[in-house]
């Protein structure tokens, strides 16, 4: 057993749970991993091991997920910490996965949408605690993965498209800002049936939070890589939101169509990063899905000076091949 399996070991010990069997669970991009532990009395609980690399943002999932709980919301709850080693045992929410549950009942993405919004205005309403707060251009700046790692971008395209999006950014930064999960969407809640009201949503991977325009978290569900959400349901989930929230509709719409520009051209860059770099190609697939989503934000009209450099910036029929790994 090595030295970190030791460390691992006494850590869960120390937390009651020696004898408890252990379970990995698939992870996602992260170099994180999870387990699941159950003891012999059948309880459950989740081990995570962040690493002592992973010391910032094992520290914010803690007090984010505190911050989560104290306004209402399902958080894990932590039972017990290991911060420098980055360590954590968690609360186990269980499988059901909501992005499990729409595939198996597209009906269910209606409900998912009213109780997401719900628990948006929840965070909305409430004091931001002290996150980081990007700027423009470090929004815009972030794209920029997509020109490293996408086989054949065109970077002097997709330049031209930076020029276009950082002050529609800007304009967005001029308004209220709230708290973001950051990675708010379907794959990352689970259906806590027997909760109530927006706490039926238990939270997950919520560390790199930050403080940004309100639409950044409803752009991320309603554009999820990992789940289809047809457009008709966009539309119709900023609708719901816009309703409830009292937002100006077209400002919303545009909103969203802005950041789901910066957010989904991002995520071209670490679906294309993961494969070329890491040799993880699970995500290759949704590639096709995360194009729609950007088409449907260069068909705003606000957006319409995007669409000529983003037709010609990314090629989108590319083999698995051409994700080999590239080494460095």
């Amino acid at each position: 057993m090595n030295s970190h399996e030791d460390e691992v070991g006494v850590f869960v010990s120390r937390a009651g749970w020696s004898g408890a069997d252990r379970t990995p669970i698939a992870g996602d991009l992260s170099a994180r991993r999870y387990s699941r532990l159950v003891n012999g009395e059948g309880r459950t609980a989740i081990l995570m091991e962040a690493g002592p690399h992973e010391f910032a943002s094992t520290s914010a999932f803690v007090s984010i997920a505190e911050w989560l709980r104290n306004v209402g919301l399902s958080a894990p709850s932590i039972f017990a910490q290991e911060m420098k080693k980055g360590l954590l045992l968690l609360e186990d929410f269980g499988d059901d996965k909501v992005s499990i549950r729409i595939s198996k009942n597209a009906e269910f993405l209606t409900e998912f949408i009213h109780k997401a919004c719900e628990a948006l205005l929840v965070i909305r309403s409430e004091t931001a605690p002290s996150l980081p707060k990007p700027t423009a251009d470090d929004l815009v700046s972030a794209t920029t993965l997509v020109d490293d790692w996408y086989p054949d971008a065109d970077t002097a395209a997709l330049d031209d498209c930076r020029l276009v999006l950082a002050p529609l950014i800007d304009e967005l930064l001029t308004e209220t800002r709230t708290v973001s999960l950051r990675d708010f969407h379907s794959d990352n809640t689970i259906w806590l049936p027997a909760r109530k009201g927006p706490a039926q949503l238990g939270l997950l991977d919520f560390q790199d939070a930050f403080v940004v325009h309100p639409a950044y978290d409803l752009m991320s569900m309603l554009t999820d890589a990992r789940t289809d959400i047809p457009s008709h349901m966009i539309d119709q989930g900023i609708e719901i939101y816009a309703a409830q929230s009292g937002d100006d509709l077209s400002r919303l719409r545009q909103a969203v169509a802005v950041l789901g520009f910066q957010r989904n051209l991002r995520i071209l860059g670490i679906f294309a990063r993961a494969a070329r770099r890491d040799g993880k190609r699970q995500h290759l697939p949704a590639i096709p899905r995360v194009f729609r989503y950007l088409d449907w934000c260069v068909s705003h009209e606000g957006l319409s000076e995007l669409r000529v450099p983003f037709q010609s910036a990314l090629p989108r029929t590319l083999r698995a091949s051409e994700f080999g790994l590239r080494h460095e």
